[in-house]
């Protein structure tokens, strides 16, 4: 089943809640827009009149409360889940695409060598042209990088973390995604 994007009442993205969870907001009056055509709908009791009742779940709602803080909440943490999602499973140095299990991390400047753990200076790399790399740096090791590493912000954070984003939740992160910091040139 799908999830539902939650927004702050100003309009930005916090994280993604299943259907069930987007209805207890609907009920408890918390919504305070929504955007999309429905994706659930539930039923309830029924009233005096022989109704019963119904509560529909959009994909998109905001909710009543404090706005997000992106300095201290919007950070994307940097795991090997995430870097792999980032570089969608695809090796920096050869290219292939390779399942989770075949896949690790690799610092473009070694930390052995002074590098640091952060998402400028890793790349998601197969098992052997990481043990090919070793602790050494590009040019000694003879290799070249396919693409560049970058940090995603938290709205692509947002798609990476549900590969299974309706178009209207995917039109409405993408507004929130650079432009210029994820082509190729």
């Amino acid at each position: 089943m799908h999830q539902v994007l939650t927004l702050d009442h100003t309009g930005q993205p916090r994280h993604w809640i299943s259907c069930e969870d987007a209805v207890t907001y609907v009920a408890k009056n918390l919504v305070v827009w929504s955007l999309g055509k429905s994706i659930a709908t539930f039923h309830g009791g029924f009233q005096k009149d022989g109704h019963q009742s119904i509560i529909e779940t959009p994909p998109i709602i905001a909710i009543r409360g404090k706005p997000f803080n992106y300095e201290k909440s919007g950070k994307v943490l940097l795991t090997n889940k995430t870097l792999f999602a980032r570089d969608r499973h695809t090796c920096a140095f050869c290219g292939d695409h390779f399942s989770e299990k075949n896949l690790s991390r690799d610092h473009i400047h070694p930390v052995s060598r002074g590098g640091r753990d952060v998402w400028t200076n890793v790349v998601t790399a197969c098992i052997p042209c990481n043990l090919r790399k070793g602790n050494k740096y590009l040019s000694q090791a003879g290799m070249e990088l396919l693409y560049v590493p970058y940090e995603p912000n938290h709205y692509e954070n947002l798609i990476l973390l549900n590969r299974n984003i309706l178009q209207d939740q995917m039109d409405y992160l993408l507004n929130g995604v650079p432009k210029h910091s994820r082509v190729w040139q």
